[in-house]
């Protein structure tokens, strides 16, 4: 019984409902590194920011003995605080190799379209595209396409329509063949006076009818916001009536932070417990522990938890995932599925155990040395650095450059071929280098500091 739902317990020990108080946001500080261990592997992600703090480098590497190995990189180029592209890179053969690319236009300060490329052997095959519009400021339709034969093919299309408060009132999504649609399914929403969601409703195209298919509530803690309950019921055509399928029940303490989520489904005639998540905090709000029970018998028995500690300015250092006594060896490492706030934003990554380093958002793009324009100076950050150096898209476009040594012998150099920031010297020892940049107005050098 220990082991029987430890695989089970792998995929769902996290959940996509909690609360910010869970997590608190992490305002004035930035990831610099993580560490994950996964299994018998040890990865390192390493990041780097822009001056406006936007994420423009994450580079992830594996231990092999005692030497970090290059897998993979993504970069992120703005155009102030908007995104215009995403490029994902392999290493491969002493080189990095693009293999996916993400374009986004924005008009008016919105996202009008994004264009996904895949890359082989420096060949680009188009993806997908999807495209925006706006009424105002508000979305109306998001329209999804496939690349085929040689043209975009409408393949998926969002249609959103809004209430005099602003809220959402319905989504019709349709998909579509060949041209032609598919299927076609209404999703409606009802709120509160207060403004809180009460229902969602789903019901599918039939003929020009919409027939129902399955209905979502919500149920709020008495004189509150927070939600109590999620319950979800499907239609049964031949009985005309609503059949609960499954809900997931919430505590919160005296505080209002959630000490407790228990997902269950509905059984001919009762509510069946599958799962429950239990929170523990520290006196300050700070969640400690995130643990996973399941029912055996009539009692609830701990197979799981992920341990958050060695705290900074409330941010957790360092986060474990174990077996509890029900789930494996009590104390052991668990793989699993683990949540954390990146930054500001909720994420999950998949080991068990992260090690985290951050550092002060005005300390995370400095500039060293500040540019020179008298000696024809471009600023690259961080300078010293382990190796991967960075120079601000956002101010130059990069040509060319290439690296030699303090005796003037070139060591590395590169024609763009689209736009990147990214110098990387990992493979060079130590020392000193001397970069020489092109523009397409200017010739810039600059020292680098490898250590």
């Amino acid at each position: 019984m220990k082991y029987l739902f430890s695989t089970v317990c792998i995929i769902i020990l996290y959940s996509i409902c909690l609360p910010n108080k869970v997590f608190p946001v992490t305002d004035n500080q930035l990831i610099t590194e993580l560490r994950i261990v996964n299994n018998d592997s040890t990865f390192r992600y390493l990041y780097l920011y822009d001056n406006l703090a936007n994420k423009v480098l994450e580079t992830k590497y594996y231990r092999k003995d005692s030497t970090w190995i290059r897998t993979s990189q993504v970069e992120w180029i703005y155009n102030g605080r908007n995104c215009t592209a995403q490029r994902e890179r392999c290493w491969k053969e002493n080189g990095w190799v693009l293999t996916y690319a993400i374009d986004y236009e924005f008009k008016n300060q919105r996202l009008n379209s994004e264009i996904h490329t895949t890359y082989n052997n420096g060949v680009a095959t188009l993806l997908k595209k999807s495209e925006f519009r706006y009424d105002v400021s508000a979305l109306t339709s998001k329209s999804e396409y496939g690349w085929q034969s040689n043209g975009w093919i409408l393949i998926h299309e969002n249609d959103f329509r809004y209430g005099d408060n602003g809220q959402t009132d319905s989504i019709i999504i349709t998909n579509f063949q060949s041209g032609r649609i598919l299927s076609q399914m209404l999703s409606t929403f009802s709120y509160a006076s207060d403004g809180t969601i009460k229902s969602q409703l789903y019901q599918e195209k039939t003929g020009d009818s919409w027939v129902n298919a399955e209905k979502i509530n919500w149920y709020y803690v008495s004189n509150s916001v927070l939600v109590a309950s999620i319950r979800n019921k499907k239609w049964l055509e031949n009985t005309s009536s609503w059949e609960n399928t499954q809900c997931i029940d919430y505590q919160y303490n005296n505080t209002n932070n959630l000490v407790s989520e228990t997902y269950k489904r509905w059984k001919t005639a009762f509510w069946q417990n599958d799962i429950r998540y239990d929170y523990t905090y520290q006196s300050t709000d700070i969640l400690l522990k995130k643990t996973l029970s399941i029912p055996i018998y009539t009692d609830w028995r701990s197979t799981m938890s992920i341990n958050y500690s060695n705290f900074t300015q409330n941010r957790a250092n360092k986060i474990v995932s174990i077996y509890e006594f029900w789930g494996g060896t009590t104390g052991q490492l668990a793989t699993s599925y683990i949540p954390f706030q990146f930054n500001n934003e909720l994420t999950i990554q998949k080991g068990s155990s992260i090690g985290i380093s951050y550092a002060p958002v005005s300390e995370t793009a400095l500039y060293s040395p500040v540019e020179n324009n008298t000696y024809h100076l471009i600023p690259v950050y961080p300078n010293p650095s382990l190796g991967m150096f960075y120079i601000n898209t956002q101010r130059y476009t990069l040509k060319s450059w290439n690296v030699s040594d303090i005796k003037g012998r070139v060591l590395k150099s590169q024609v763009q071929t689209y736009q990147s920031g990214v110098i990387d010297l990992t493979d060079l020892p130590n020392g000193i280098y001397i970069l020489q940049v092109t523009t397409p107005d200017d010739q810039l050098i600059q020292k680098l500091i490898k250590e």
